[in-house]
Formats: structure tokens, C-alpha cells, sequence
């Protein structure tokens, strides 16, 4: 498992949060609900892909904590703006472990993906041979 890339992609996913702190899914082009869904597969897209094109041996360890290095920054930056934002509401226990459990099961799921997408490009490799 590749810890460094999956804390990585982690604070990649935190662009997410962010855009919705700074009010860019209010209006415009990325008003919800296309911004959020739009950012979510932005970033799973660069999940995958960075698996892949990384050549990570175990893909879907690696994205499923990554999700969970996801879950862990974006709980910790709730907590650091509370102090700052009224939007910035206290997330009770039980949703803190849910978004543990959400986010390793949607790393896991971009994992198998890219374990596919890793296997479908060495059997065509094989081929050309």
C-alpha cells in the first residue's frame, strides 16, 4: 500500500469542502446540485488515475484509505472552523463514523476500478507481445 499517495489524494479531496466553505456551489455553473456531484467525480477520476498511472500494487487498500485520510481532513477542518464559521456545525459522533465508513467504501470501490483498469492494460500488453 502506497501511504504517501493515499494521504495525498486525501487533501486532494478536501477541494470538495472547500469550494462549498468559500460559497461556490451558491450560484453559477456550479450551483448545486451539478458543482458537488461534478467536484466528487473530479476527484475520483484523479483518484483512479493516479493509481493507475502510478502502477500502485495494491489499489484498492491505497484508495480505500485514502477515503479514509479523506474523512479524517475534511472532519478536522469542520473542527478548526467552527471557531470562525456559524456553517460549520458540529458533526455528532455517529456521523464522524460514518463518513469513516462512507468514504473507505467509496476509495475501495475507485480502488477495484483501478485494479481493473491496471489488469486490462497488462493483458493488452501480454497481446502485443
Amino acid at each position: 500500500m502506497n501511504l504517501r499517495l493515499a494521504l495525498l489524494l486525501g487533501l486532494v479531496g478536501l477541494g470538495r469542502p472547500v469550494l462549498s466553505i468559500i460559497g461556490a456551489y451558491d450560484g453559477g455553473p456550479l450551483a448545486k446540485p451539478v458543482g458537488p456531484l461534478l467536484m466528487t467525480a473530479l476527484i475520483s477520476l484523479v483518484w483512479v488515475a493516479a493509481a493507475v498511472w502510478l502502477k500502485v500494487r495494491n489499489p484498492v487498500l491505497t484508495l480505500a484509505v485514502a477515503g479514509i485520510a479523506y474523512a479524517v481532513f475534511a472532519i478536522l477542518l469542520n473542527w478548526s472552523l467552527q471557531p470562525f464559521l456559524a456553517s460549520a456545525e458540529t458533526i455528532p459522533l455517529p456521523g464522524h463514523l460514518a463518513m469513516l465508513l462512507f468514504n473507505a467504501a467509496q476509495g475501495a470501490i475507485l480502488g477495484l476500478i483501478a485494479l481493473g483498469i491496471q489488469r486490462l492494460i497488462a493483458r493488452r500488453r501480454r497481446a502485443v507481445r
